[in-house]
């Protein structure tokens, strides 16, 4: 497979919950690709469907939580349409995750090495000896000292930094096609928040993995991605490659993300907010769903939903700032 060639394809996913208070629609009509050694970011606000996005790749929302419609095509093969057995061979193995909380993520019972040995041994036709020495190995190149030692550790044993960097070589030990990072770096100091990004970017490189990167910060986008995807309210608002998105941004959600955050040649004594919330997924608002918190909203912008277009310059966004000769439908 070339580097041009797509990896994933999700064509119009729809994720639904379904609960005592109705059904919540957290992903609506999601569709993006991404290609072999490509990274994408997917960003926004809590609640806006980015987790549950990416959690829906792999079938791991919990029981409530149901993909209704749409495809995800992985290699050509639609993952929608796997049973359990078929799936337990993709994750982990094809498709790896990084979990937000490493320490949540771990066996607190179990050795930091037998958890990886068990991963390798399970997608991977090794003794147990040949097991713990690739996972010994995983655990020097992600930075672990006296790896050696370590294997036997338990996971309350290590630092927040420490477990993370665990989740990454276990994430990375059967050489994924995919890794999908849900708020990696969330927990931590912004120092160990750079090694711990510098170290994907390092192994991404050295593997040629493709990396969806889950986050709320813009910082972490502008180090990592090479395309970012915009979310709000369970849908995709806008997509473009990283300098394009930082230099010209289109919707106003996008540059309302951007407006708040800090920059460090422009000292503010405050920094600009986008007013208002997330709407609940029970409680969408008519239209665009961003129009009562967009400062350039009309009253067509409150009556009818914007379809995500694409703009002449290759770029897609969901807005109707855009007029309809300037764009084509995505």
């Amino acid at each position: 497979m070339s580097e041009t060639e797509t990896l994933l394809e999700v064509n119009n996913l729809h994720t639904h919950f379904f609960t005592e208070h109705g059904v919540v629609p957290s992903v609506n009509g999601v569709s993006f690709a991404v290609k072999k050694g490509e990274t994408v970011g997917i960003v926004g606000e809590s609640g806006c469907g980015k987790s549950v996005t990416s959690l829906s790749l792999l079938q791991l929302v919990d029981e409530a939580g149901k993909i209704v419609d749409g495809e995800i095509l992985f290699e050509g093969q639609d993952l929608t349409k796997f049973n359990k057995k078929q799936l337990r061979k993709i994750r982990g193995n094809k498709i790896s995750m990084i979990f937000q909380e490493p320490l949540t993520s771990l066996n607190p019972v179990f050795t930091i090495g037998s958890q990886i040995s068990e991963a390798i041994r399970l997608h991977q036709n090794v003794t147990k000896e040949e097991a713990k020495k690739k996972t010994i190995e995983m655990l020097k190149k992600v930075g672990i000292p006296r790896a050696e030692k370590q294997y036997y550790s338990f996971p309350h044993l290590l630092s927040g930094g420490m477990r993370q960097r665990v989740m990454i070589a276990m994430a990375l030990s059967c050489n994924p096609q995919l890794l999908i990072a849900d708020e990696p770096t969330t927990a931590l100091d912004v120092t160990i928040q750079a090694q711990i990004l510098y170290l994907m970017k390092e192994l991404s490189q050295e593997y040629h993995t493709s990396i969806i990167m889950i986050t709320h910060d813009l910082g972490v986008i502008a180090e990592m991605v090479d395309r970012v995807i915009v979310m709000y309210a369970g849908q995709i608002v806008e997509q473009n490659n990283v300098f394009e998105i930082f230099k010209n941004p289109k919707h106003p959600y996008t540059k309302g993300l951007l407006n708040s955050t800090p920059k460090i040649h422009q000292p503010e004594d405050k920094l600009e907010s986008i007013e208002g919330n997330v709407p609940s997924p029970l409680e969408m608002p008519l239209g665009c769903k961003f129009h009562p918190r967009c400062p350039f909203s009309t009253d067509k912008c409150r009556s009818e939903e914007p379809l995500l277009c694409k703009d002449t310059d290759g770029s897609e966004v969901r807005c109707w700032l855009f007029g309809e000769q300037e764009v084509k439908q995505a």
